[in-house]
């Protein structure tokens, strides 16, 4: 059984890496081969939930192996900056895409709703108990 927690975290942990990865490639690759479908709000939907996602996978990947009752406060802060220098890197270093504040909020709101999903979940299963 140990082993299987073990595996869990690792597999979590390395999830959490490549969807990183994954956000960062897609905010600052070229996008100028990809078909363009214009779907009102469809830009900040897909923010949102990139960092919804990317908020709870680093708190599923980091809670057993640090317990810290600040620990989702210090992803969700990191998560935040992270959103933000990827929109001043988009504005510096594409050619083809510009920072948006607007993304910024997007992100920032997937990132907050996400921690209020991770207290609900917790509060949740310690009333369980």
């Amino acid at each position: 059984m140990k082993i299987i927690k073990y595996l869990s975290e690792h597999n979590l942990f390395a999830l959490a890496v490549f969807f990183t990865l994954g956000v960062t490639i897609a905010s600052l690759a070229s996008l100028n081969n990809m078909p363009n479908i214009e779907v009102p709000g469809k830009d900040k939907t897909i923010h949102f939930l990139f960092y919804f996602v990317l908020t709870l996978i680093w708190n599923f990947a980091l809670q057993k192996k640090y317990i810290n009752w600040a620990l989702k406060y210090i992803i969700v802060f990191f998560v935040i900056g992270y959103g933000i220098v990827i929109e001043v890197l988009q504005g510096v270093l594409t050619k083809n895409r510009q920072a948006d504040v607007y993304d910024v909020i997007a992100n920032s709101a997937g990132t907050i709703v996400a921690l209020i999903v991770i207290i609900w979940l917790k509060n949740k299963t310690f009333k369980n108990k």
